[in-house]
């Protein structure tokens, strides 16, 4: 009986910790610490886009074009975009609005940094995280559209970006 008791009790933790490592690699924190991982070419060129591809996804590294207004894509070659990399939209100086799709969870440093007339952009509701100063010196910036209670919002918060939050 007390050897019954035993085995009930190995399988159980070992589904415990099964769960628990599965939960894991659901997790936000997951997605975002292994963002960057297996990467497989970079600097590739799509339309006005520099990207990164990795396993199972793209990350925007810079862009070149000149629009006033910018929709950056969801998917590029199959794949879907989930990171706007660390200064990716550097100094650029044509851009008014920028609408960022929902399959990106990631915004990096200094991503908009000097976008000096950029005066709105809209976010997805999954942002995971903002990098620091991702829109520093964005003198024109007045509105940052996110969903109320959202991921983004709570992540924007965190921010000294908060004070252009506008509800979609």
């Amino acid at each position: 009986m007390k050897k019954k008791y035993i085995i009930i009790g190995i399988i159980v933790i070992i589904i415990t910790i099964l769960l628990c490592a599965f939960l894991y690699l659901k997790s936000d924190n997951y997605k975002l610490n292994h963002l960057f991982d297996n990467l497989i070419k970079e600097n590739q060129l799509y339309n006005n886009y520099r990207y990164n591809e990795y396993d199972n996804h793209v990350g925007i590294v810079f862009y070149e074009g000149d629009e006033e207004e910018v929709f950056i894509p969801e998917v590029i070659d199959g794949k879907k975009v989930l990171s706007i990399d660390d200064s990716a939209f550097y100094g650029k100086t044509n851009i008014k609005k920028v609408t960022i799709p929902s399959s990106v969870i990631y915004i990096g440093h200094q991503t908009f940094i000097g976008d000096k007339n950029i005066e709105e952009i809209v976010l997805p509701d999954n942002i995971l995280r903002i990098g620091e100063h991702a829109f520093d010196v964005c003198r024109s910036l007045k509105r940052i559209y996110v969903k109320k209670g959202s991921k983004t919002e709570l992540t924007l918060k965190e921010t000294n970006f908060y004070k252009y939050i506008y509800y979609k």
